[in-house]
């Protein structure tokens, strides 16, 4: 037992800095996703909830395969992986953004973002009982102190009492946090032989050829011709941006990071989302915002700290 943990402590001994590409990759993904809440919260009011959730998975396909044509990636599926490969395809590539859209529809974008920080903590969660290892007191202390200022961030900036949020969307938005962080756990383990793109875009792809028969089932092409231009651009924001891209970064980050110490940039989410919230809706900087922001960055420097 002492030598296992001894091994574990020198793994993370050598896990990047603060200032690495792994945390370049883990911000990108803040960035991306950030936004994917108000972008899906947008789409949801003239899009059913679980026709976007199709969308964004299917459109993001075609793109999935173009990139892997052209860059040659092999497909993930040898003795070892098949199992996770499948896990990863089903649960986050095809359930989670399913189930996250559908919450959103019936929650607030706060909510959401609050849904969305919480990824962090099933991560890390799944990494412990995987590994049989509990994580160290500084994460629990880091990742309760983040998630302590992303509540008072929302609660002050959208409100958690808003009577538009129901605790059915939140709990469909926890469950699709929750099925992402078994394939963010998972693709980040794959990520490490085949590389975080190859595991992306083929998991996108698969995904995407999935949810074909369920989109022709139903849906209707006359159904799909009435969607506007902006609900095409939400379609391809979700699509490339939060799936596609977003992702990619992510397993990099969390396979070159550490699992524990990158998922905790999650918290951040709320932090972009209020920001573009203020720039596209004209809400106010207050001063319990920034203090707000300032917790947050501190429960992530305390799970950075080495």
């Amino acid at each position: 037992m002492t030598n296992t943990f001894k091994k574990v402590g020198q793994e993370q001994e050598r896990v990047p800095g603060i200032l690495s590409l792994a945390t370049a990759g883990a911000l990108t993904t803040v960035l991306l996703w950030g936004g994917s809440s108000m972008a899906t919260k947008l789409g949801t009011g003239t899009i059913d909830g679980s026709t976007l959730g199709i969308l964004r998975v299917i459109v993001a396909g075609p793109c999935a395969l173009l990139v892997i044509i052209f860059m040659g990636l092999r497909l993930p599926w040898h003795p070892g992986s098949r199992i996770y490969f499948s896990i990863i395809t089903f649960s986050g590539m095809a359930l989670a953004p399913i189930i996250f859209t559908l919450g959103v529809e019936l929650t607030t974008a706060g909510h959401a973002v609050v849904a969305s920080s919480s990824t962090s903590i099933f991560t890390g969660l799944t990494e412990a009982i995987a590994l049989r290892k509990w994580p160290r007191l500084r994460w629990w202390i880091g990742t309760l102190v983040a998630f302590v200022g992303a509540l008072i961030l929302i609660s002050e900036s959208l409100g958690l009492s808003n009577t538009d949020a129901t605790w059915q969307g939140d709990i469909l938005c926890l469950l699709g946090a929750f099925f992402g962080s078994i394939a963010f756990y998972f693709g980040s383990r794959l990520s490490k032989q085949y590389g975080a793109t190859s595991i992306t875009l083929w998991s996108v792809f698969f995904a995407s050829i999935l949810l074909l028969p369920v989109l022709l089932l139903t849906e209707t092409s006359a159904s799909l011709l009435k969607l506007n231009i902006m609900n095409w651009a939400v379609v391809f924001y979700l699509a490339a941006g939060a799936s596609v891209i977003a992702t990619i970064t992510w397993y990099y980050a969390l396979s070159r990071g550490g699992i524990g110490r990158m998922a905790v940039w999650q918290f951040a989410l709320p932090i972009v989302g209020i920001f573009l919230a203020t720039i596209v809706l004209d809400e106010q900087i207050t001063l319990a915002l920034i203090a707000s922001v300032a917790v947050i960055l501190s429960g992530i420097a305390l799970v950075q700290h080495r």
